[in-house]
Parts: C-alpha cells; structure tokens; sequence
C-alpha cells in the first residue's frame, strides 16, 4: 500500500466534511465453485479445483479476510451467491454490520442467482430502503418467453447514499448501456451519491471515463480510460487452455466498481495462470478494488456526532443545577424578609 493510499484511510472524512473515502471491493465467487459442481462456463475451472484437491471457493474467502485486514473495507459486493451461508460468513471475517441479500428467478434454468451486499455502517448508514430487481429483458428468441436472472440489489441508507450490488446481462451494444441506465434510475428515488458493484459483463469496456454509465444524471464510472481498463482489469475469466469454446484467459473487463469519483481501481492480488499445475486459485473472476471519494452534503463524522452529544448533555446538566440553585437562591432571598414574632 502506498503511502497516499495510507493517508486516505486515516482520514476517511476529509476537510469541511463533505468527501467521504470509501475502500471498496466487488468480487464474483462463482455459483459453481461454491457447489464444487462441474457446470456453468466455469467447468474448467472448478474441473481445475478439484484436480489439485482444492477449495477454491474457501480460499476465495479466506482471500478476502486476508485484503479486508490489509485494506480494510468499508462496501463489498458479492455476485453468485449460492452458499447458504455466504452471508454470515463474510460477516463474521470482515465484521461489517449491515448487509444485504437478494435474488431473481431463471425462469429457463429453473434456479435462483443471487448476489450480497455487506457495508461499514457508521460509515455508511443502515438501511432507510431496499428492493431487489431483474436486469433482464425478456427474452423471445426461443419457442417461449424466457426470463434470466439478473440481479441487482438496491440500498439507500438512512445517510442517503444509494449502495447497489448487481449481475449485468452481457452488454452486446452501448444500446444495453442504455436500457441498464433507464432500469436502475427507475427505481432509485433518491439523489444521494451512487456506489455500484458489479460484474457488468462488459467485455467490451463500454463502460469507461469517456462514456459513463448515466443514473440518475450522475455520470459513474471506474475512472479509467477504455484503453487502462483494458490494460488493467482484465478479471474473467480463469479458462484452461485450448478452452473448446475458444474462451481467454482473463482477458475480459466487466469486474467494475462505479460512482462519480472512482481512485486507485486495481485488481489486488496477482493473476494466475491456467498452466496444468497451477494452484493459487480462488475464483474464476479476479477480485477488483478501489477508492471511492464521495460527496456527501452535511454529513458529519461519528466522533464530532458524539461530541456534539457530549455538549447537549453537558448543557443538560449544567442547565437542571442552575435551575436548582436559582430556586436555592430565591428561597433564602425570600425567608430574610420573614419576620419574626
């Protein structure tokens, strides 16, 4: 970590109060893996796994315990989320208080998908709202309509800033951009500040500084160029070689963290390769983390909230023990000019 980057975690809330730094983190945990299930186009992947008697999706865990002590996060979103337990989990290694869960229905496959959101809560607030939605059009190519399930989870929190976890549908055209824009801004009421963690399936890197995605009239990116995007989050996907399919080798974009001021965005640990012996692996996505700076008008730190409760307390008191000694005061005032018979 660099000495800037040090500097930002020590004084999350900067001068004039107004921009909070938020270290966040998005990882996708691969629904497969976390079964230990040969499925999905992570097959060879979790085939990997279980060649060199590894668990991937434990690790995966274990992977983030160990960048939340080095890092310590104040967001993190989860996309396939399968583990029953994932939740507590998470909790319990990072020991972030407010989270949330949610899931939509494939209607196809007949199968949930789900993704988790987990956040500081002093920091961040707790939750004034929540709703969870599908990102997914409708898909009539088939002989029947077909719904997939595309999740995208939604917290405002009673500090008015919008937290959202999703799982985009493959962006094919910066016309799918737009229809992302049009749903998310449909069911966000509020205005406050936006962090969006997302697997976004932008292999493409629509998505970029040049050419943000709008919610909300808030132009949200990750802070980079297409071109460093493509340099430099290339997170999907782990795949053997020769892959059948022709897929890379993590050579896609997609892992994105997204807000208004987006600083430091990198992939944190090293990349493996997809070599027969290799064996540090944790999932088929790479996780991605970054600085958010955020805006946030009159917020206040917990420590100038709790001094400010000190000063009413104390003005409490002092008030109740004048008024007591003013009535001391009026009394003997009045029993000198009792007379005596």
């Amino acid at each position: 970590m660099t000495k800037t980057n040090k500097k930002i975690k020590k004084n999350k809330l900067q001068k004039g109060g107004t921009n909070l730094s938020v270290q966040a983190l998005t990882y996708n945990l691969s629904w497969a893996s976390q079964k230990n299930v040969v499925m999905g186009s992570e097959e060879d992947f979790v085939r990997h796994c279980q060649s060199i008697n590894r668990n991937c999706y434990e690790e995966a865990l274990t992977k983030i315990e160990e960048l939340h002590k080095e890092i310590k996060f104040d967001v993190i979103g989860i996309q396939e989320v399968e583990d029953s337990k994932l939740v507590s989990k998470i909790c319990e290694i990072t020991g972030l208080q407010g989270w949330y869960r949610g899931a939509t229905w494939h209607h196809h496959k007949n199968v949930y998908s789900g993704c988790a959101i987990f956040w500081n809560t002093d920091m961040l607030g707790t939750i004034a709202s929540s709703k969870t939605i599908n990102l997914a059009q409708l898909d009539d190519t088939e002989d029947e309509l077909v719904w997939d399930a595309r999740t995208c989870c939604i917290i405002n929190t009673t500090k008015d800033i919008n937290l959202i976890v999703a799982h985009f549908p493959w962006l094919i055209s910066n016309d799918d951009v737009r229809k992302i824009s049009e749903i998310i801004s449909t069911h966000i009421s509020s205005n406050g500040p936006i962090i969006i963690l997302a697997d976004t399936n932008d292999s493409k890197t629509f998505i970029s500084k040049e050419h943000p995605l709008v919610i909300k009239n808030k132009a949200l990116s990750h802070g980079l160029s297409k071109q460093d995007a493509q340099k430099m989050l290339n997170s999907c996907c782990w795949h053997e070689k020769d892959h059948p399919k022709n897929y890379g080798h993590l050579t896609d974009t997609g892992d994105y963290i997204l807000s208004e001021n987006v600083e430091n965005i990198r992939i944190p640990i090293p990349k493996p390769t997809n070599d027969s012996t290799e064996a540090t692996l944790f999932s088929d996505h790479m996780p991605v983390v970054a600085t958010v700076i955020l805006k946030v008008s009159g917020l206040v730190s917990q420590q100038t909230r709790q001094s400010s409760k000190r000063k009413t307390y104390k003005k409490k008191i002092y008030d109740k023990f004048k008024t007591i000694y003013d009535n001391a005061k009026t009394f003997r005032r009045r029993s000198k000019t009792i007379s005596v018979v």
